[in-house]
């Protein structure tokens, strides 16, 4: 049996809440690998928050690719400073400074993707 998170009605959420949950899950879609990676996540958006309009799923959608860029960045430039050493909590501070609203999953997520790329480069040696 297959289980599935709950989705908690948005009318159920305070406007700063929905929003923080918007974020994250624009965000998650942005980090998506396979067929989606680096594509628009309006789409796929919708389908969880039909209220969204156009131009609102436009701006989450700059929003989330905005940030998903910024982490990986941070992750590649912190890597090339400590290599190995690089720890979360210093990606996690500077992340949340520009984006306090991203989640705990959301900025581990980050963290080892960039991470990764780092680590292919040549950067985390």
């Amino acid at each position: 049996m297959f289980l599935f998170r709950r989705q908690r009605k948005p009318a159920m959420l305070d406007p700063d809440t929905l929003r923080a949950e918007q974020l994250n899950a624009g965000l998650a879609l942005a980090m998506e690998w396979g067929e989606n990676w680096l594509k628009p996540i309006q789409a796929r958006l919708r389908l969880r928050y039909p209220q969204l309009s156009q131009a609102e799923l436009d701006q989450f959608n700059s929003l989330c690719q905005e940030a998903m860029k910024f982490g990986h960045d941070t992750v590649y430039e912190l890597a090339q400073e400590a290599g190995t050493k690089t720890r979360v909590s210093d990606f996690e501070s500077r992340f949340r400074t520009r984006y306090p609203w991203a989640d705990a999953r959301n900025v581990s997520h980050l963290y080892s993707q960039g991470m990764y790329y780092a680590w292919k480069d040549g950067a985390a040696l």
